[in-house]
């Protein structure tokens, strides 16, 4: 049997987020299968609901196939275009990743007008998003009932989906898979990154937080560990990311704490390149979430080569093997926090090890072909 054609639906460079580099590695290895035709979004928010639709100029992965941005939230004669594409196309799998139910106008479109022949396959990054709204779960209802698959990265995934009765929609238990640094762009130098971290110090434990910095993130339980790591290490952290909320607080925060002059705060827009940079430096990331669907920020780490320290909440236990290429530990505890960031310092070198032997385990190729194993059941 062929393999399906696909079209796949989804934000791309260059927007500025972590989906769009998950959706240019997935798009690279499905297409190395099968055909696939790639539909970008030139606007994919609301501006008066999403902060900012950032643009990154640095230098571009290269994408295969080319996108074809051809989609706007705010014309619904593009997303027309859209299913007429896909007709053209002769697509028999028709792919969106759902991230939040603002996309619900635009998505219930695409779903219930794609053509009949064409499974619809949506990739659920997050059911339900962080901050609960009321109307959410209704919305999200509305747009994933039209699906034929439900891709979920992580068990507490499926709970979700059963708490909003949408079966007998199949749903696909998969995996979320490990980025390569050829996924994201230009690499640093190996003197780009000693002098990052001379600029720090070249201290024992050099920590990341990276991405959009909101409550759930738990970037003030991060500070409260550090002013209780063991003071005979030299434990540096950087924050960069988008704030959602005010950076003063934190940096107030930091100043209580003692801990003002390990913390640097790098707000705003992070390039891939300057991120490439961040990571590649770093010696873990840290990811003290107070709740978490999954994280793109997990397999950003890996992809660098660079282990995880994260709680227990969420997706994330299911992306992070403890003791092998990160550690765990327990929500809302700095106290366990700093004994993870005390125990990073002494067995990161390990755990990066760790990181490298299992890329090809968790890899965008072996994604692909278990999706087209799941469509060829469900077309049989």
């Amino acid at each position: 049997m062929a393999l399906p054609r696909k079209m796949v639906i989804a934000a791309v460079y260059p927007h500025a987020a972590g989906a769009a580099q998950f959706n240019a590695a997935m798009v690279k290895a499905m297409s190395a299968r099968s055909p696939v035709e790639l539909l970008g979004w030139r606007r994919m928010y609301p501006p008066l609901i999403y902060r900012g639709q950032m643009m990154d100029t640095s230098a571009p992965p290269d994408p295969r196939p080319r996108p074809s941005f051809m989609l706007d939230w705010h014309d619904p004669r593009t997303w027309w275009r859209a299913v007429r594409r896909a007709e053209e196309f002769e697509a028999d799998a028709i792919v969106l990743p759902w991230l939040h139910p603002v996309m619900s106008p635009p998505y219930r479109f695409l779903l219930k007008k794609a053509p009949k022949t064409a499974a619809r396959v949506v990739i659920c990054h997050n059911v339900l998003p962080h901050e609960r709204h009321s109307g959410v779960a209704m919305l999200t209802r509305a747009v994933l009932r039209h699906a034929d698959l439900l891709v979920v990265h992580a068990p507490h995934q499926r709970q979700e989906l059963a708490e909003l009765n949408l079966s007998p929609t199949t749903v696909v238990d998969a995996f979320h898979p490990r980025f390569v640094g050829a996924d994201l762009g230009r690499l640093p130098t190996a003197e780009e990154v000693a002098a990052e971290r001379a600029r720090h110090g070249d201290p024992d434990l050099l920590l990341l937080s990276f991405g959009a910095v909101r409550p759930y993130k738990g970037i003030d339980l991060a500070l409260d560990a550090l002013a209780l790591v063991d003071p005979t290490l030299d434990v540096r952290l950087v924050v960069a990311g988008h704030f959602w909320s005010s950076e003063s607080d934190l940096r107030s925060r930091a100043e209580r704490l003692g801990v003002i002059r390990k913390v640097e705060f790098k707000a705003g827009f992070v390039s891939n390149d300057d991120a490439a940079l961040l990571f590649t430096a770093a010696d873990a990331s840290l990811l003290p979430y107070r709740s978490a669907s999954q994280s793109g920020v997990v397999q950003l780490s890996f992809a660098f080569g660079c282990p995880v320290i994260a709680t227990r909440v969420g997706g994330l236990p299911a992306s992070i093997q403890h003791g092998r290429d990160g550690l765990l530990c327990e929500p809302d505890d700095p106290i366990a926090l700093a004994r993870a960031i005390e125990r990073m310092a002494g067995e990161h070198r390990v755990l990066a090890a760790g990181v490298r032997s299992q890329d090809e385990e968790s890899s965008f190729d072996r994604y692909a072909e278990m999706l087209d194993l799941a469509l060829a059941g469900a077309r049989s």
